[in-house]
């Protein structure tokens, strides 16, 4: 249990440099919520948020000056067997926030979320790590509002949300590295608040977020799953070591 007490101080630090990167966007604010522990069972450990994080006033990409707006919603849960990361799930959903004299309306644009099954279960036709779009573990609509009202300072009442969408491609599950929540946040900080041109301290700032998720006190790093497909590659004679979605960028080989 200490480990995974660690474990959640680790999570609050990724948070904070991730939050370091994305304040340079301005008026953007991220909320993140806490790791709430729970016995599982059989399935041993859960670590889950107590609420969705949500990034508020996204830009469209990193180099965007539209006026027009994003709020990122993200969730994801840890769940740990025999003191090694066995399983777990993130979920994204991003939205389009305007602003009228009603208050704000949230439009979904894109749900997807990522698994990651178990050692134990995995079946022979879902591949151990995988996306699916249009696919999600919906948060409670009311909560969702309440959050957004308490961001914007607003009664719940002026905050309307949208989350009908049509994808017909929700069931195919698209094969990725290990995905967990935290690989999850350097995906969405890459994606919307980093690019090419980025100021020096934008760029250092993502340096040091990959570093803290590949940081050993990230026991979610690897995974048993990650281990067993260490393993089917020593057995095609290659000598690749795990990796997480941090390592698929150029700045952690520096």
């Amino acid at each position: 249990m200490e480990e995974l007490a660690l474990f959640k101080r680790h999570v609050h630090e990724i948070h904070n440099a991730a939050g370091i990167v994305i304040a340079k966007q301005q008026l953007t604010k991220a909320v993140w919520p806490d790791l709430i522990t729970s016995d599982a069972g059989d399935e041993g450990i859960k670590l889950e948020f107590s609420q969705p994080a949500i990034i508020w006033n996204a830009p469209l990409r990193a180099s965007s000056s539209a006026l027009a707006k994003r709020a990122i919603v993200m969730d994801g849960c840890f769940y740990f067997k025999d003191g090694t990361f066995d399983k777990g799930g993130a979920s994204l959903e991003v939205y389009s926030a305007s602003r009228s004299s009603e208050g704000y309306k949230l439009e979904l644009l894109e749900a997807m979320h990522f698994d990651i099954e178990p050692h134990a279960q995995q079946s022979p036709f879902h591949p151990m790590f995988h996306v699916q779009f249009g696919k999600n573990h919906r948060w409670d609509l009311g909560a969702l509002q309440g959050r957004v009202a308490e961001l914007t300072r607003l009664d719940v009442s002026k905050v309307a949300i949208n989350r009908d969408m049509d994808m017909p491609t929700r069931d195919v599950r698209i094969p990725t590295p290990q995905m967990d929540y935290l690989s999850m946040l350097v995906m969405v900080v890459a994606d919307y608040f980093c690019e090419k041109n980025s100021t020096h301290e934008v760029k250092s700032g993502f340096k040091r977020l990959l570093q803290k998720v590949m940081d050993s006190r990230n026991e979610a790093r690897v995974g048993r799953q990650s281990i067993r497909l260490e393993q089917r590659w020593a057995n095609a004679g290659q000598n690749t070591p795990p990796f997480s979605a941090a390592h698929w960028y150029q700045e952690s080989c520096r």
